[in-house]
């Protein structure tokens, strides 16, 4: 259920479809084991890409105070709002099986789709299918360093996160937030021991619809070593919008911000 992968390997072919993760701007992770039936078994490497190009604010610049909206995809580009402290773009990512599609594929640049969720003029996609080992999904990094680095994020001033969704048909799908203590960044869990992250399992209607995901109803499936005692909202890595291996998935996300 919780989801992040590292990666692999590169491809052989950049265009070849679900070629597995591959390089990028941003590096994001997969879960090894959504469901923990595998006791957290999974690839070992970087990380996942394919973002629009957040990066790191010119040296000088003041960034704008942050506020709960993360990205409402307006602005046309892989980056989500940069405001001070907070500095990230999306990604997609898969498991690699070699026949496995996906749009758009790990690695290349992810450009918002028209239209979005009401007036809105963009909302973030990903489409796919043959994922059979671990699924695919996409998601967005929330500090990255100069460089690229994954920073964590301090999120403790909020209660959840809220976004508007919809599926081409109706899909299951899990939202993910890899904090200190599962992410391998976090320097806490070890190994194959990393990746149970903290998320809940949510189901996308054909229709727009808002959906609610509050930071005390998270939880993992257990196999994480160490084991999390909590989530830790002060140290979040990345949101990350995950379908289950053998899923034919084409979903849509829109206006994401934090719950006050």
């Amino acid at each position: 259920m919780r989801l992040q992968v590292l990666v692999v390997g590169l491809c052989a072919s950049a265009l070849a479809s679900g070629c597995g993760l591959v390089f990028g701007i941003s590096p994001g992770e997969y879960d090894p084991d959504p469901f923990g039936l595998g006791g957290g078994a999974g690839g070992a490497g970087g990380g996942a890409g394919g973002a629009g190009g957040a990066g790191a604010p010119d040296a000088g610049d003041e960034p704008p105070p942050c506020t709960a909206l993360l990205d409402d995809l307006e602005d046309g580009d892989g980056a989500i709002l940069l405001c001070e402290g907070r500095v990230g773009s999306w990604y997609t990512y898969n498991d690699g099986t070699r026949s496995g599609t996906q749009t758009p594929l790990p690695g290349r640049p992810f450009v918002p789709v028209s239209p979005g969720h009401g007036s809105s003029k963009h909302a973030a996609h990903v489409a796919g299918s043959g994922f059979i080992t671990r699924g695919a999904g996409m998601g967005f990094d929330l500090n990255l360093a100069p460089g690229g680095a994954k920073l964590s994020y301090d999120a403790s001033a909020y209660a959840g996160l809220t976004f508007w969704a919809k599926a081409a048909a109706p899909t299951h799908i899990y939202v993910n937030f890899p904090d200190r203590n599962t992410d391998r960044e976090g320097g806490v869990c070890e190994g194959s021991g990393c990746g149970d992250h903290f998320g809940e399992g949510l189901d996308l209607t054909t229709e727009w619809a808002q959906y609610t995901v509050m930071f005390s109803i998270l939880s993992t499936d257990g196999w994480g070593v160490p084991a999390p005692a909590a989530f830790d909202a002060a140290h979040v890595y990345s949101v990350e919008f995950h379908t289950a291996k053998s899923t034919v998935f084409d979903m849509f996300v829109d206006d994401i911000a934090f719950v006050p």
